[in-house]
């Protein structure tokens, strides 16, 4: 996984937010988050388009230099070797301003979508994720749709299907 092309990892997240465009605005919604718990919906949605924004804006947060270059950086291989991760679904990016649970979901899929375009276009140095540290672009495109298909397991099973 680590030597994905950008567009690799871009294409599933377009893949995944395309699939939840349409479930949102045929409110098809029912079976998307997985039993886990986490964040409701339309949180969920806020919290993958904060963690994409962040990864170009910067994040509010980071853990310790030590933190990101040691086990940071290897739960990161292990993250993109497997293509699959597992993390806390309620825990919120670090520093971020709480979620709007009274946000339309609509707008929160827009705001995801947008992030995904950008993240699409991006052509700089990403900010370092507060855990994994550095990731290039390819790194991130593939661990931000890993992180969605995490929160979003129903989501990830009408993609493949």
């Amino acid at each position: 996984m680590t030597d994905e092309t950008p567009a690799d990892g871009i294409r599933e997240l377009r893949a995944l937010t395309a699939a939840l465009t349409s479930a949102a605005e045929s409110g098809d919604t029912e079976g998307l988050l997985g039993p886990r718990g986490g964040f409701p919906l339309g949180e969920t949605v806020q919290h993958a388009a904060q963690s994409i924004r962040y990864a170009m804006e910067g994040y509010p947060k980071l853990s310790p230099a030590v933190v990101r270059h040691s086990v940071g950086h290897a739960v990161k291989k292990v993250f993109l070797r497997r293509g699959a991760m597992r993390h806390n679904l309620a825990a919120p990016v670090p520093g971020a301003p709480e979620l709007d649970p009274n946000a339309a979901l609509a707008a929160s899929v827009a705001e995801l979508r947008d992030a995904v375009e950008r993240l699409a276009g991006f052509a700089g140095e990403l900010h370092p994720h507060p855990v994994y540290g550095r990731c290039t672009v390819p790194q991130a495109a593939s661990l931000q749709a890993m992180h969605l298909r995490e929160h979003l397991p129903g989501l990830a099973a009408r993609v493949a299907a």
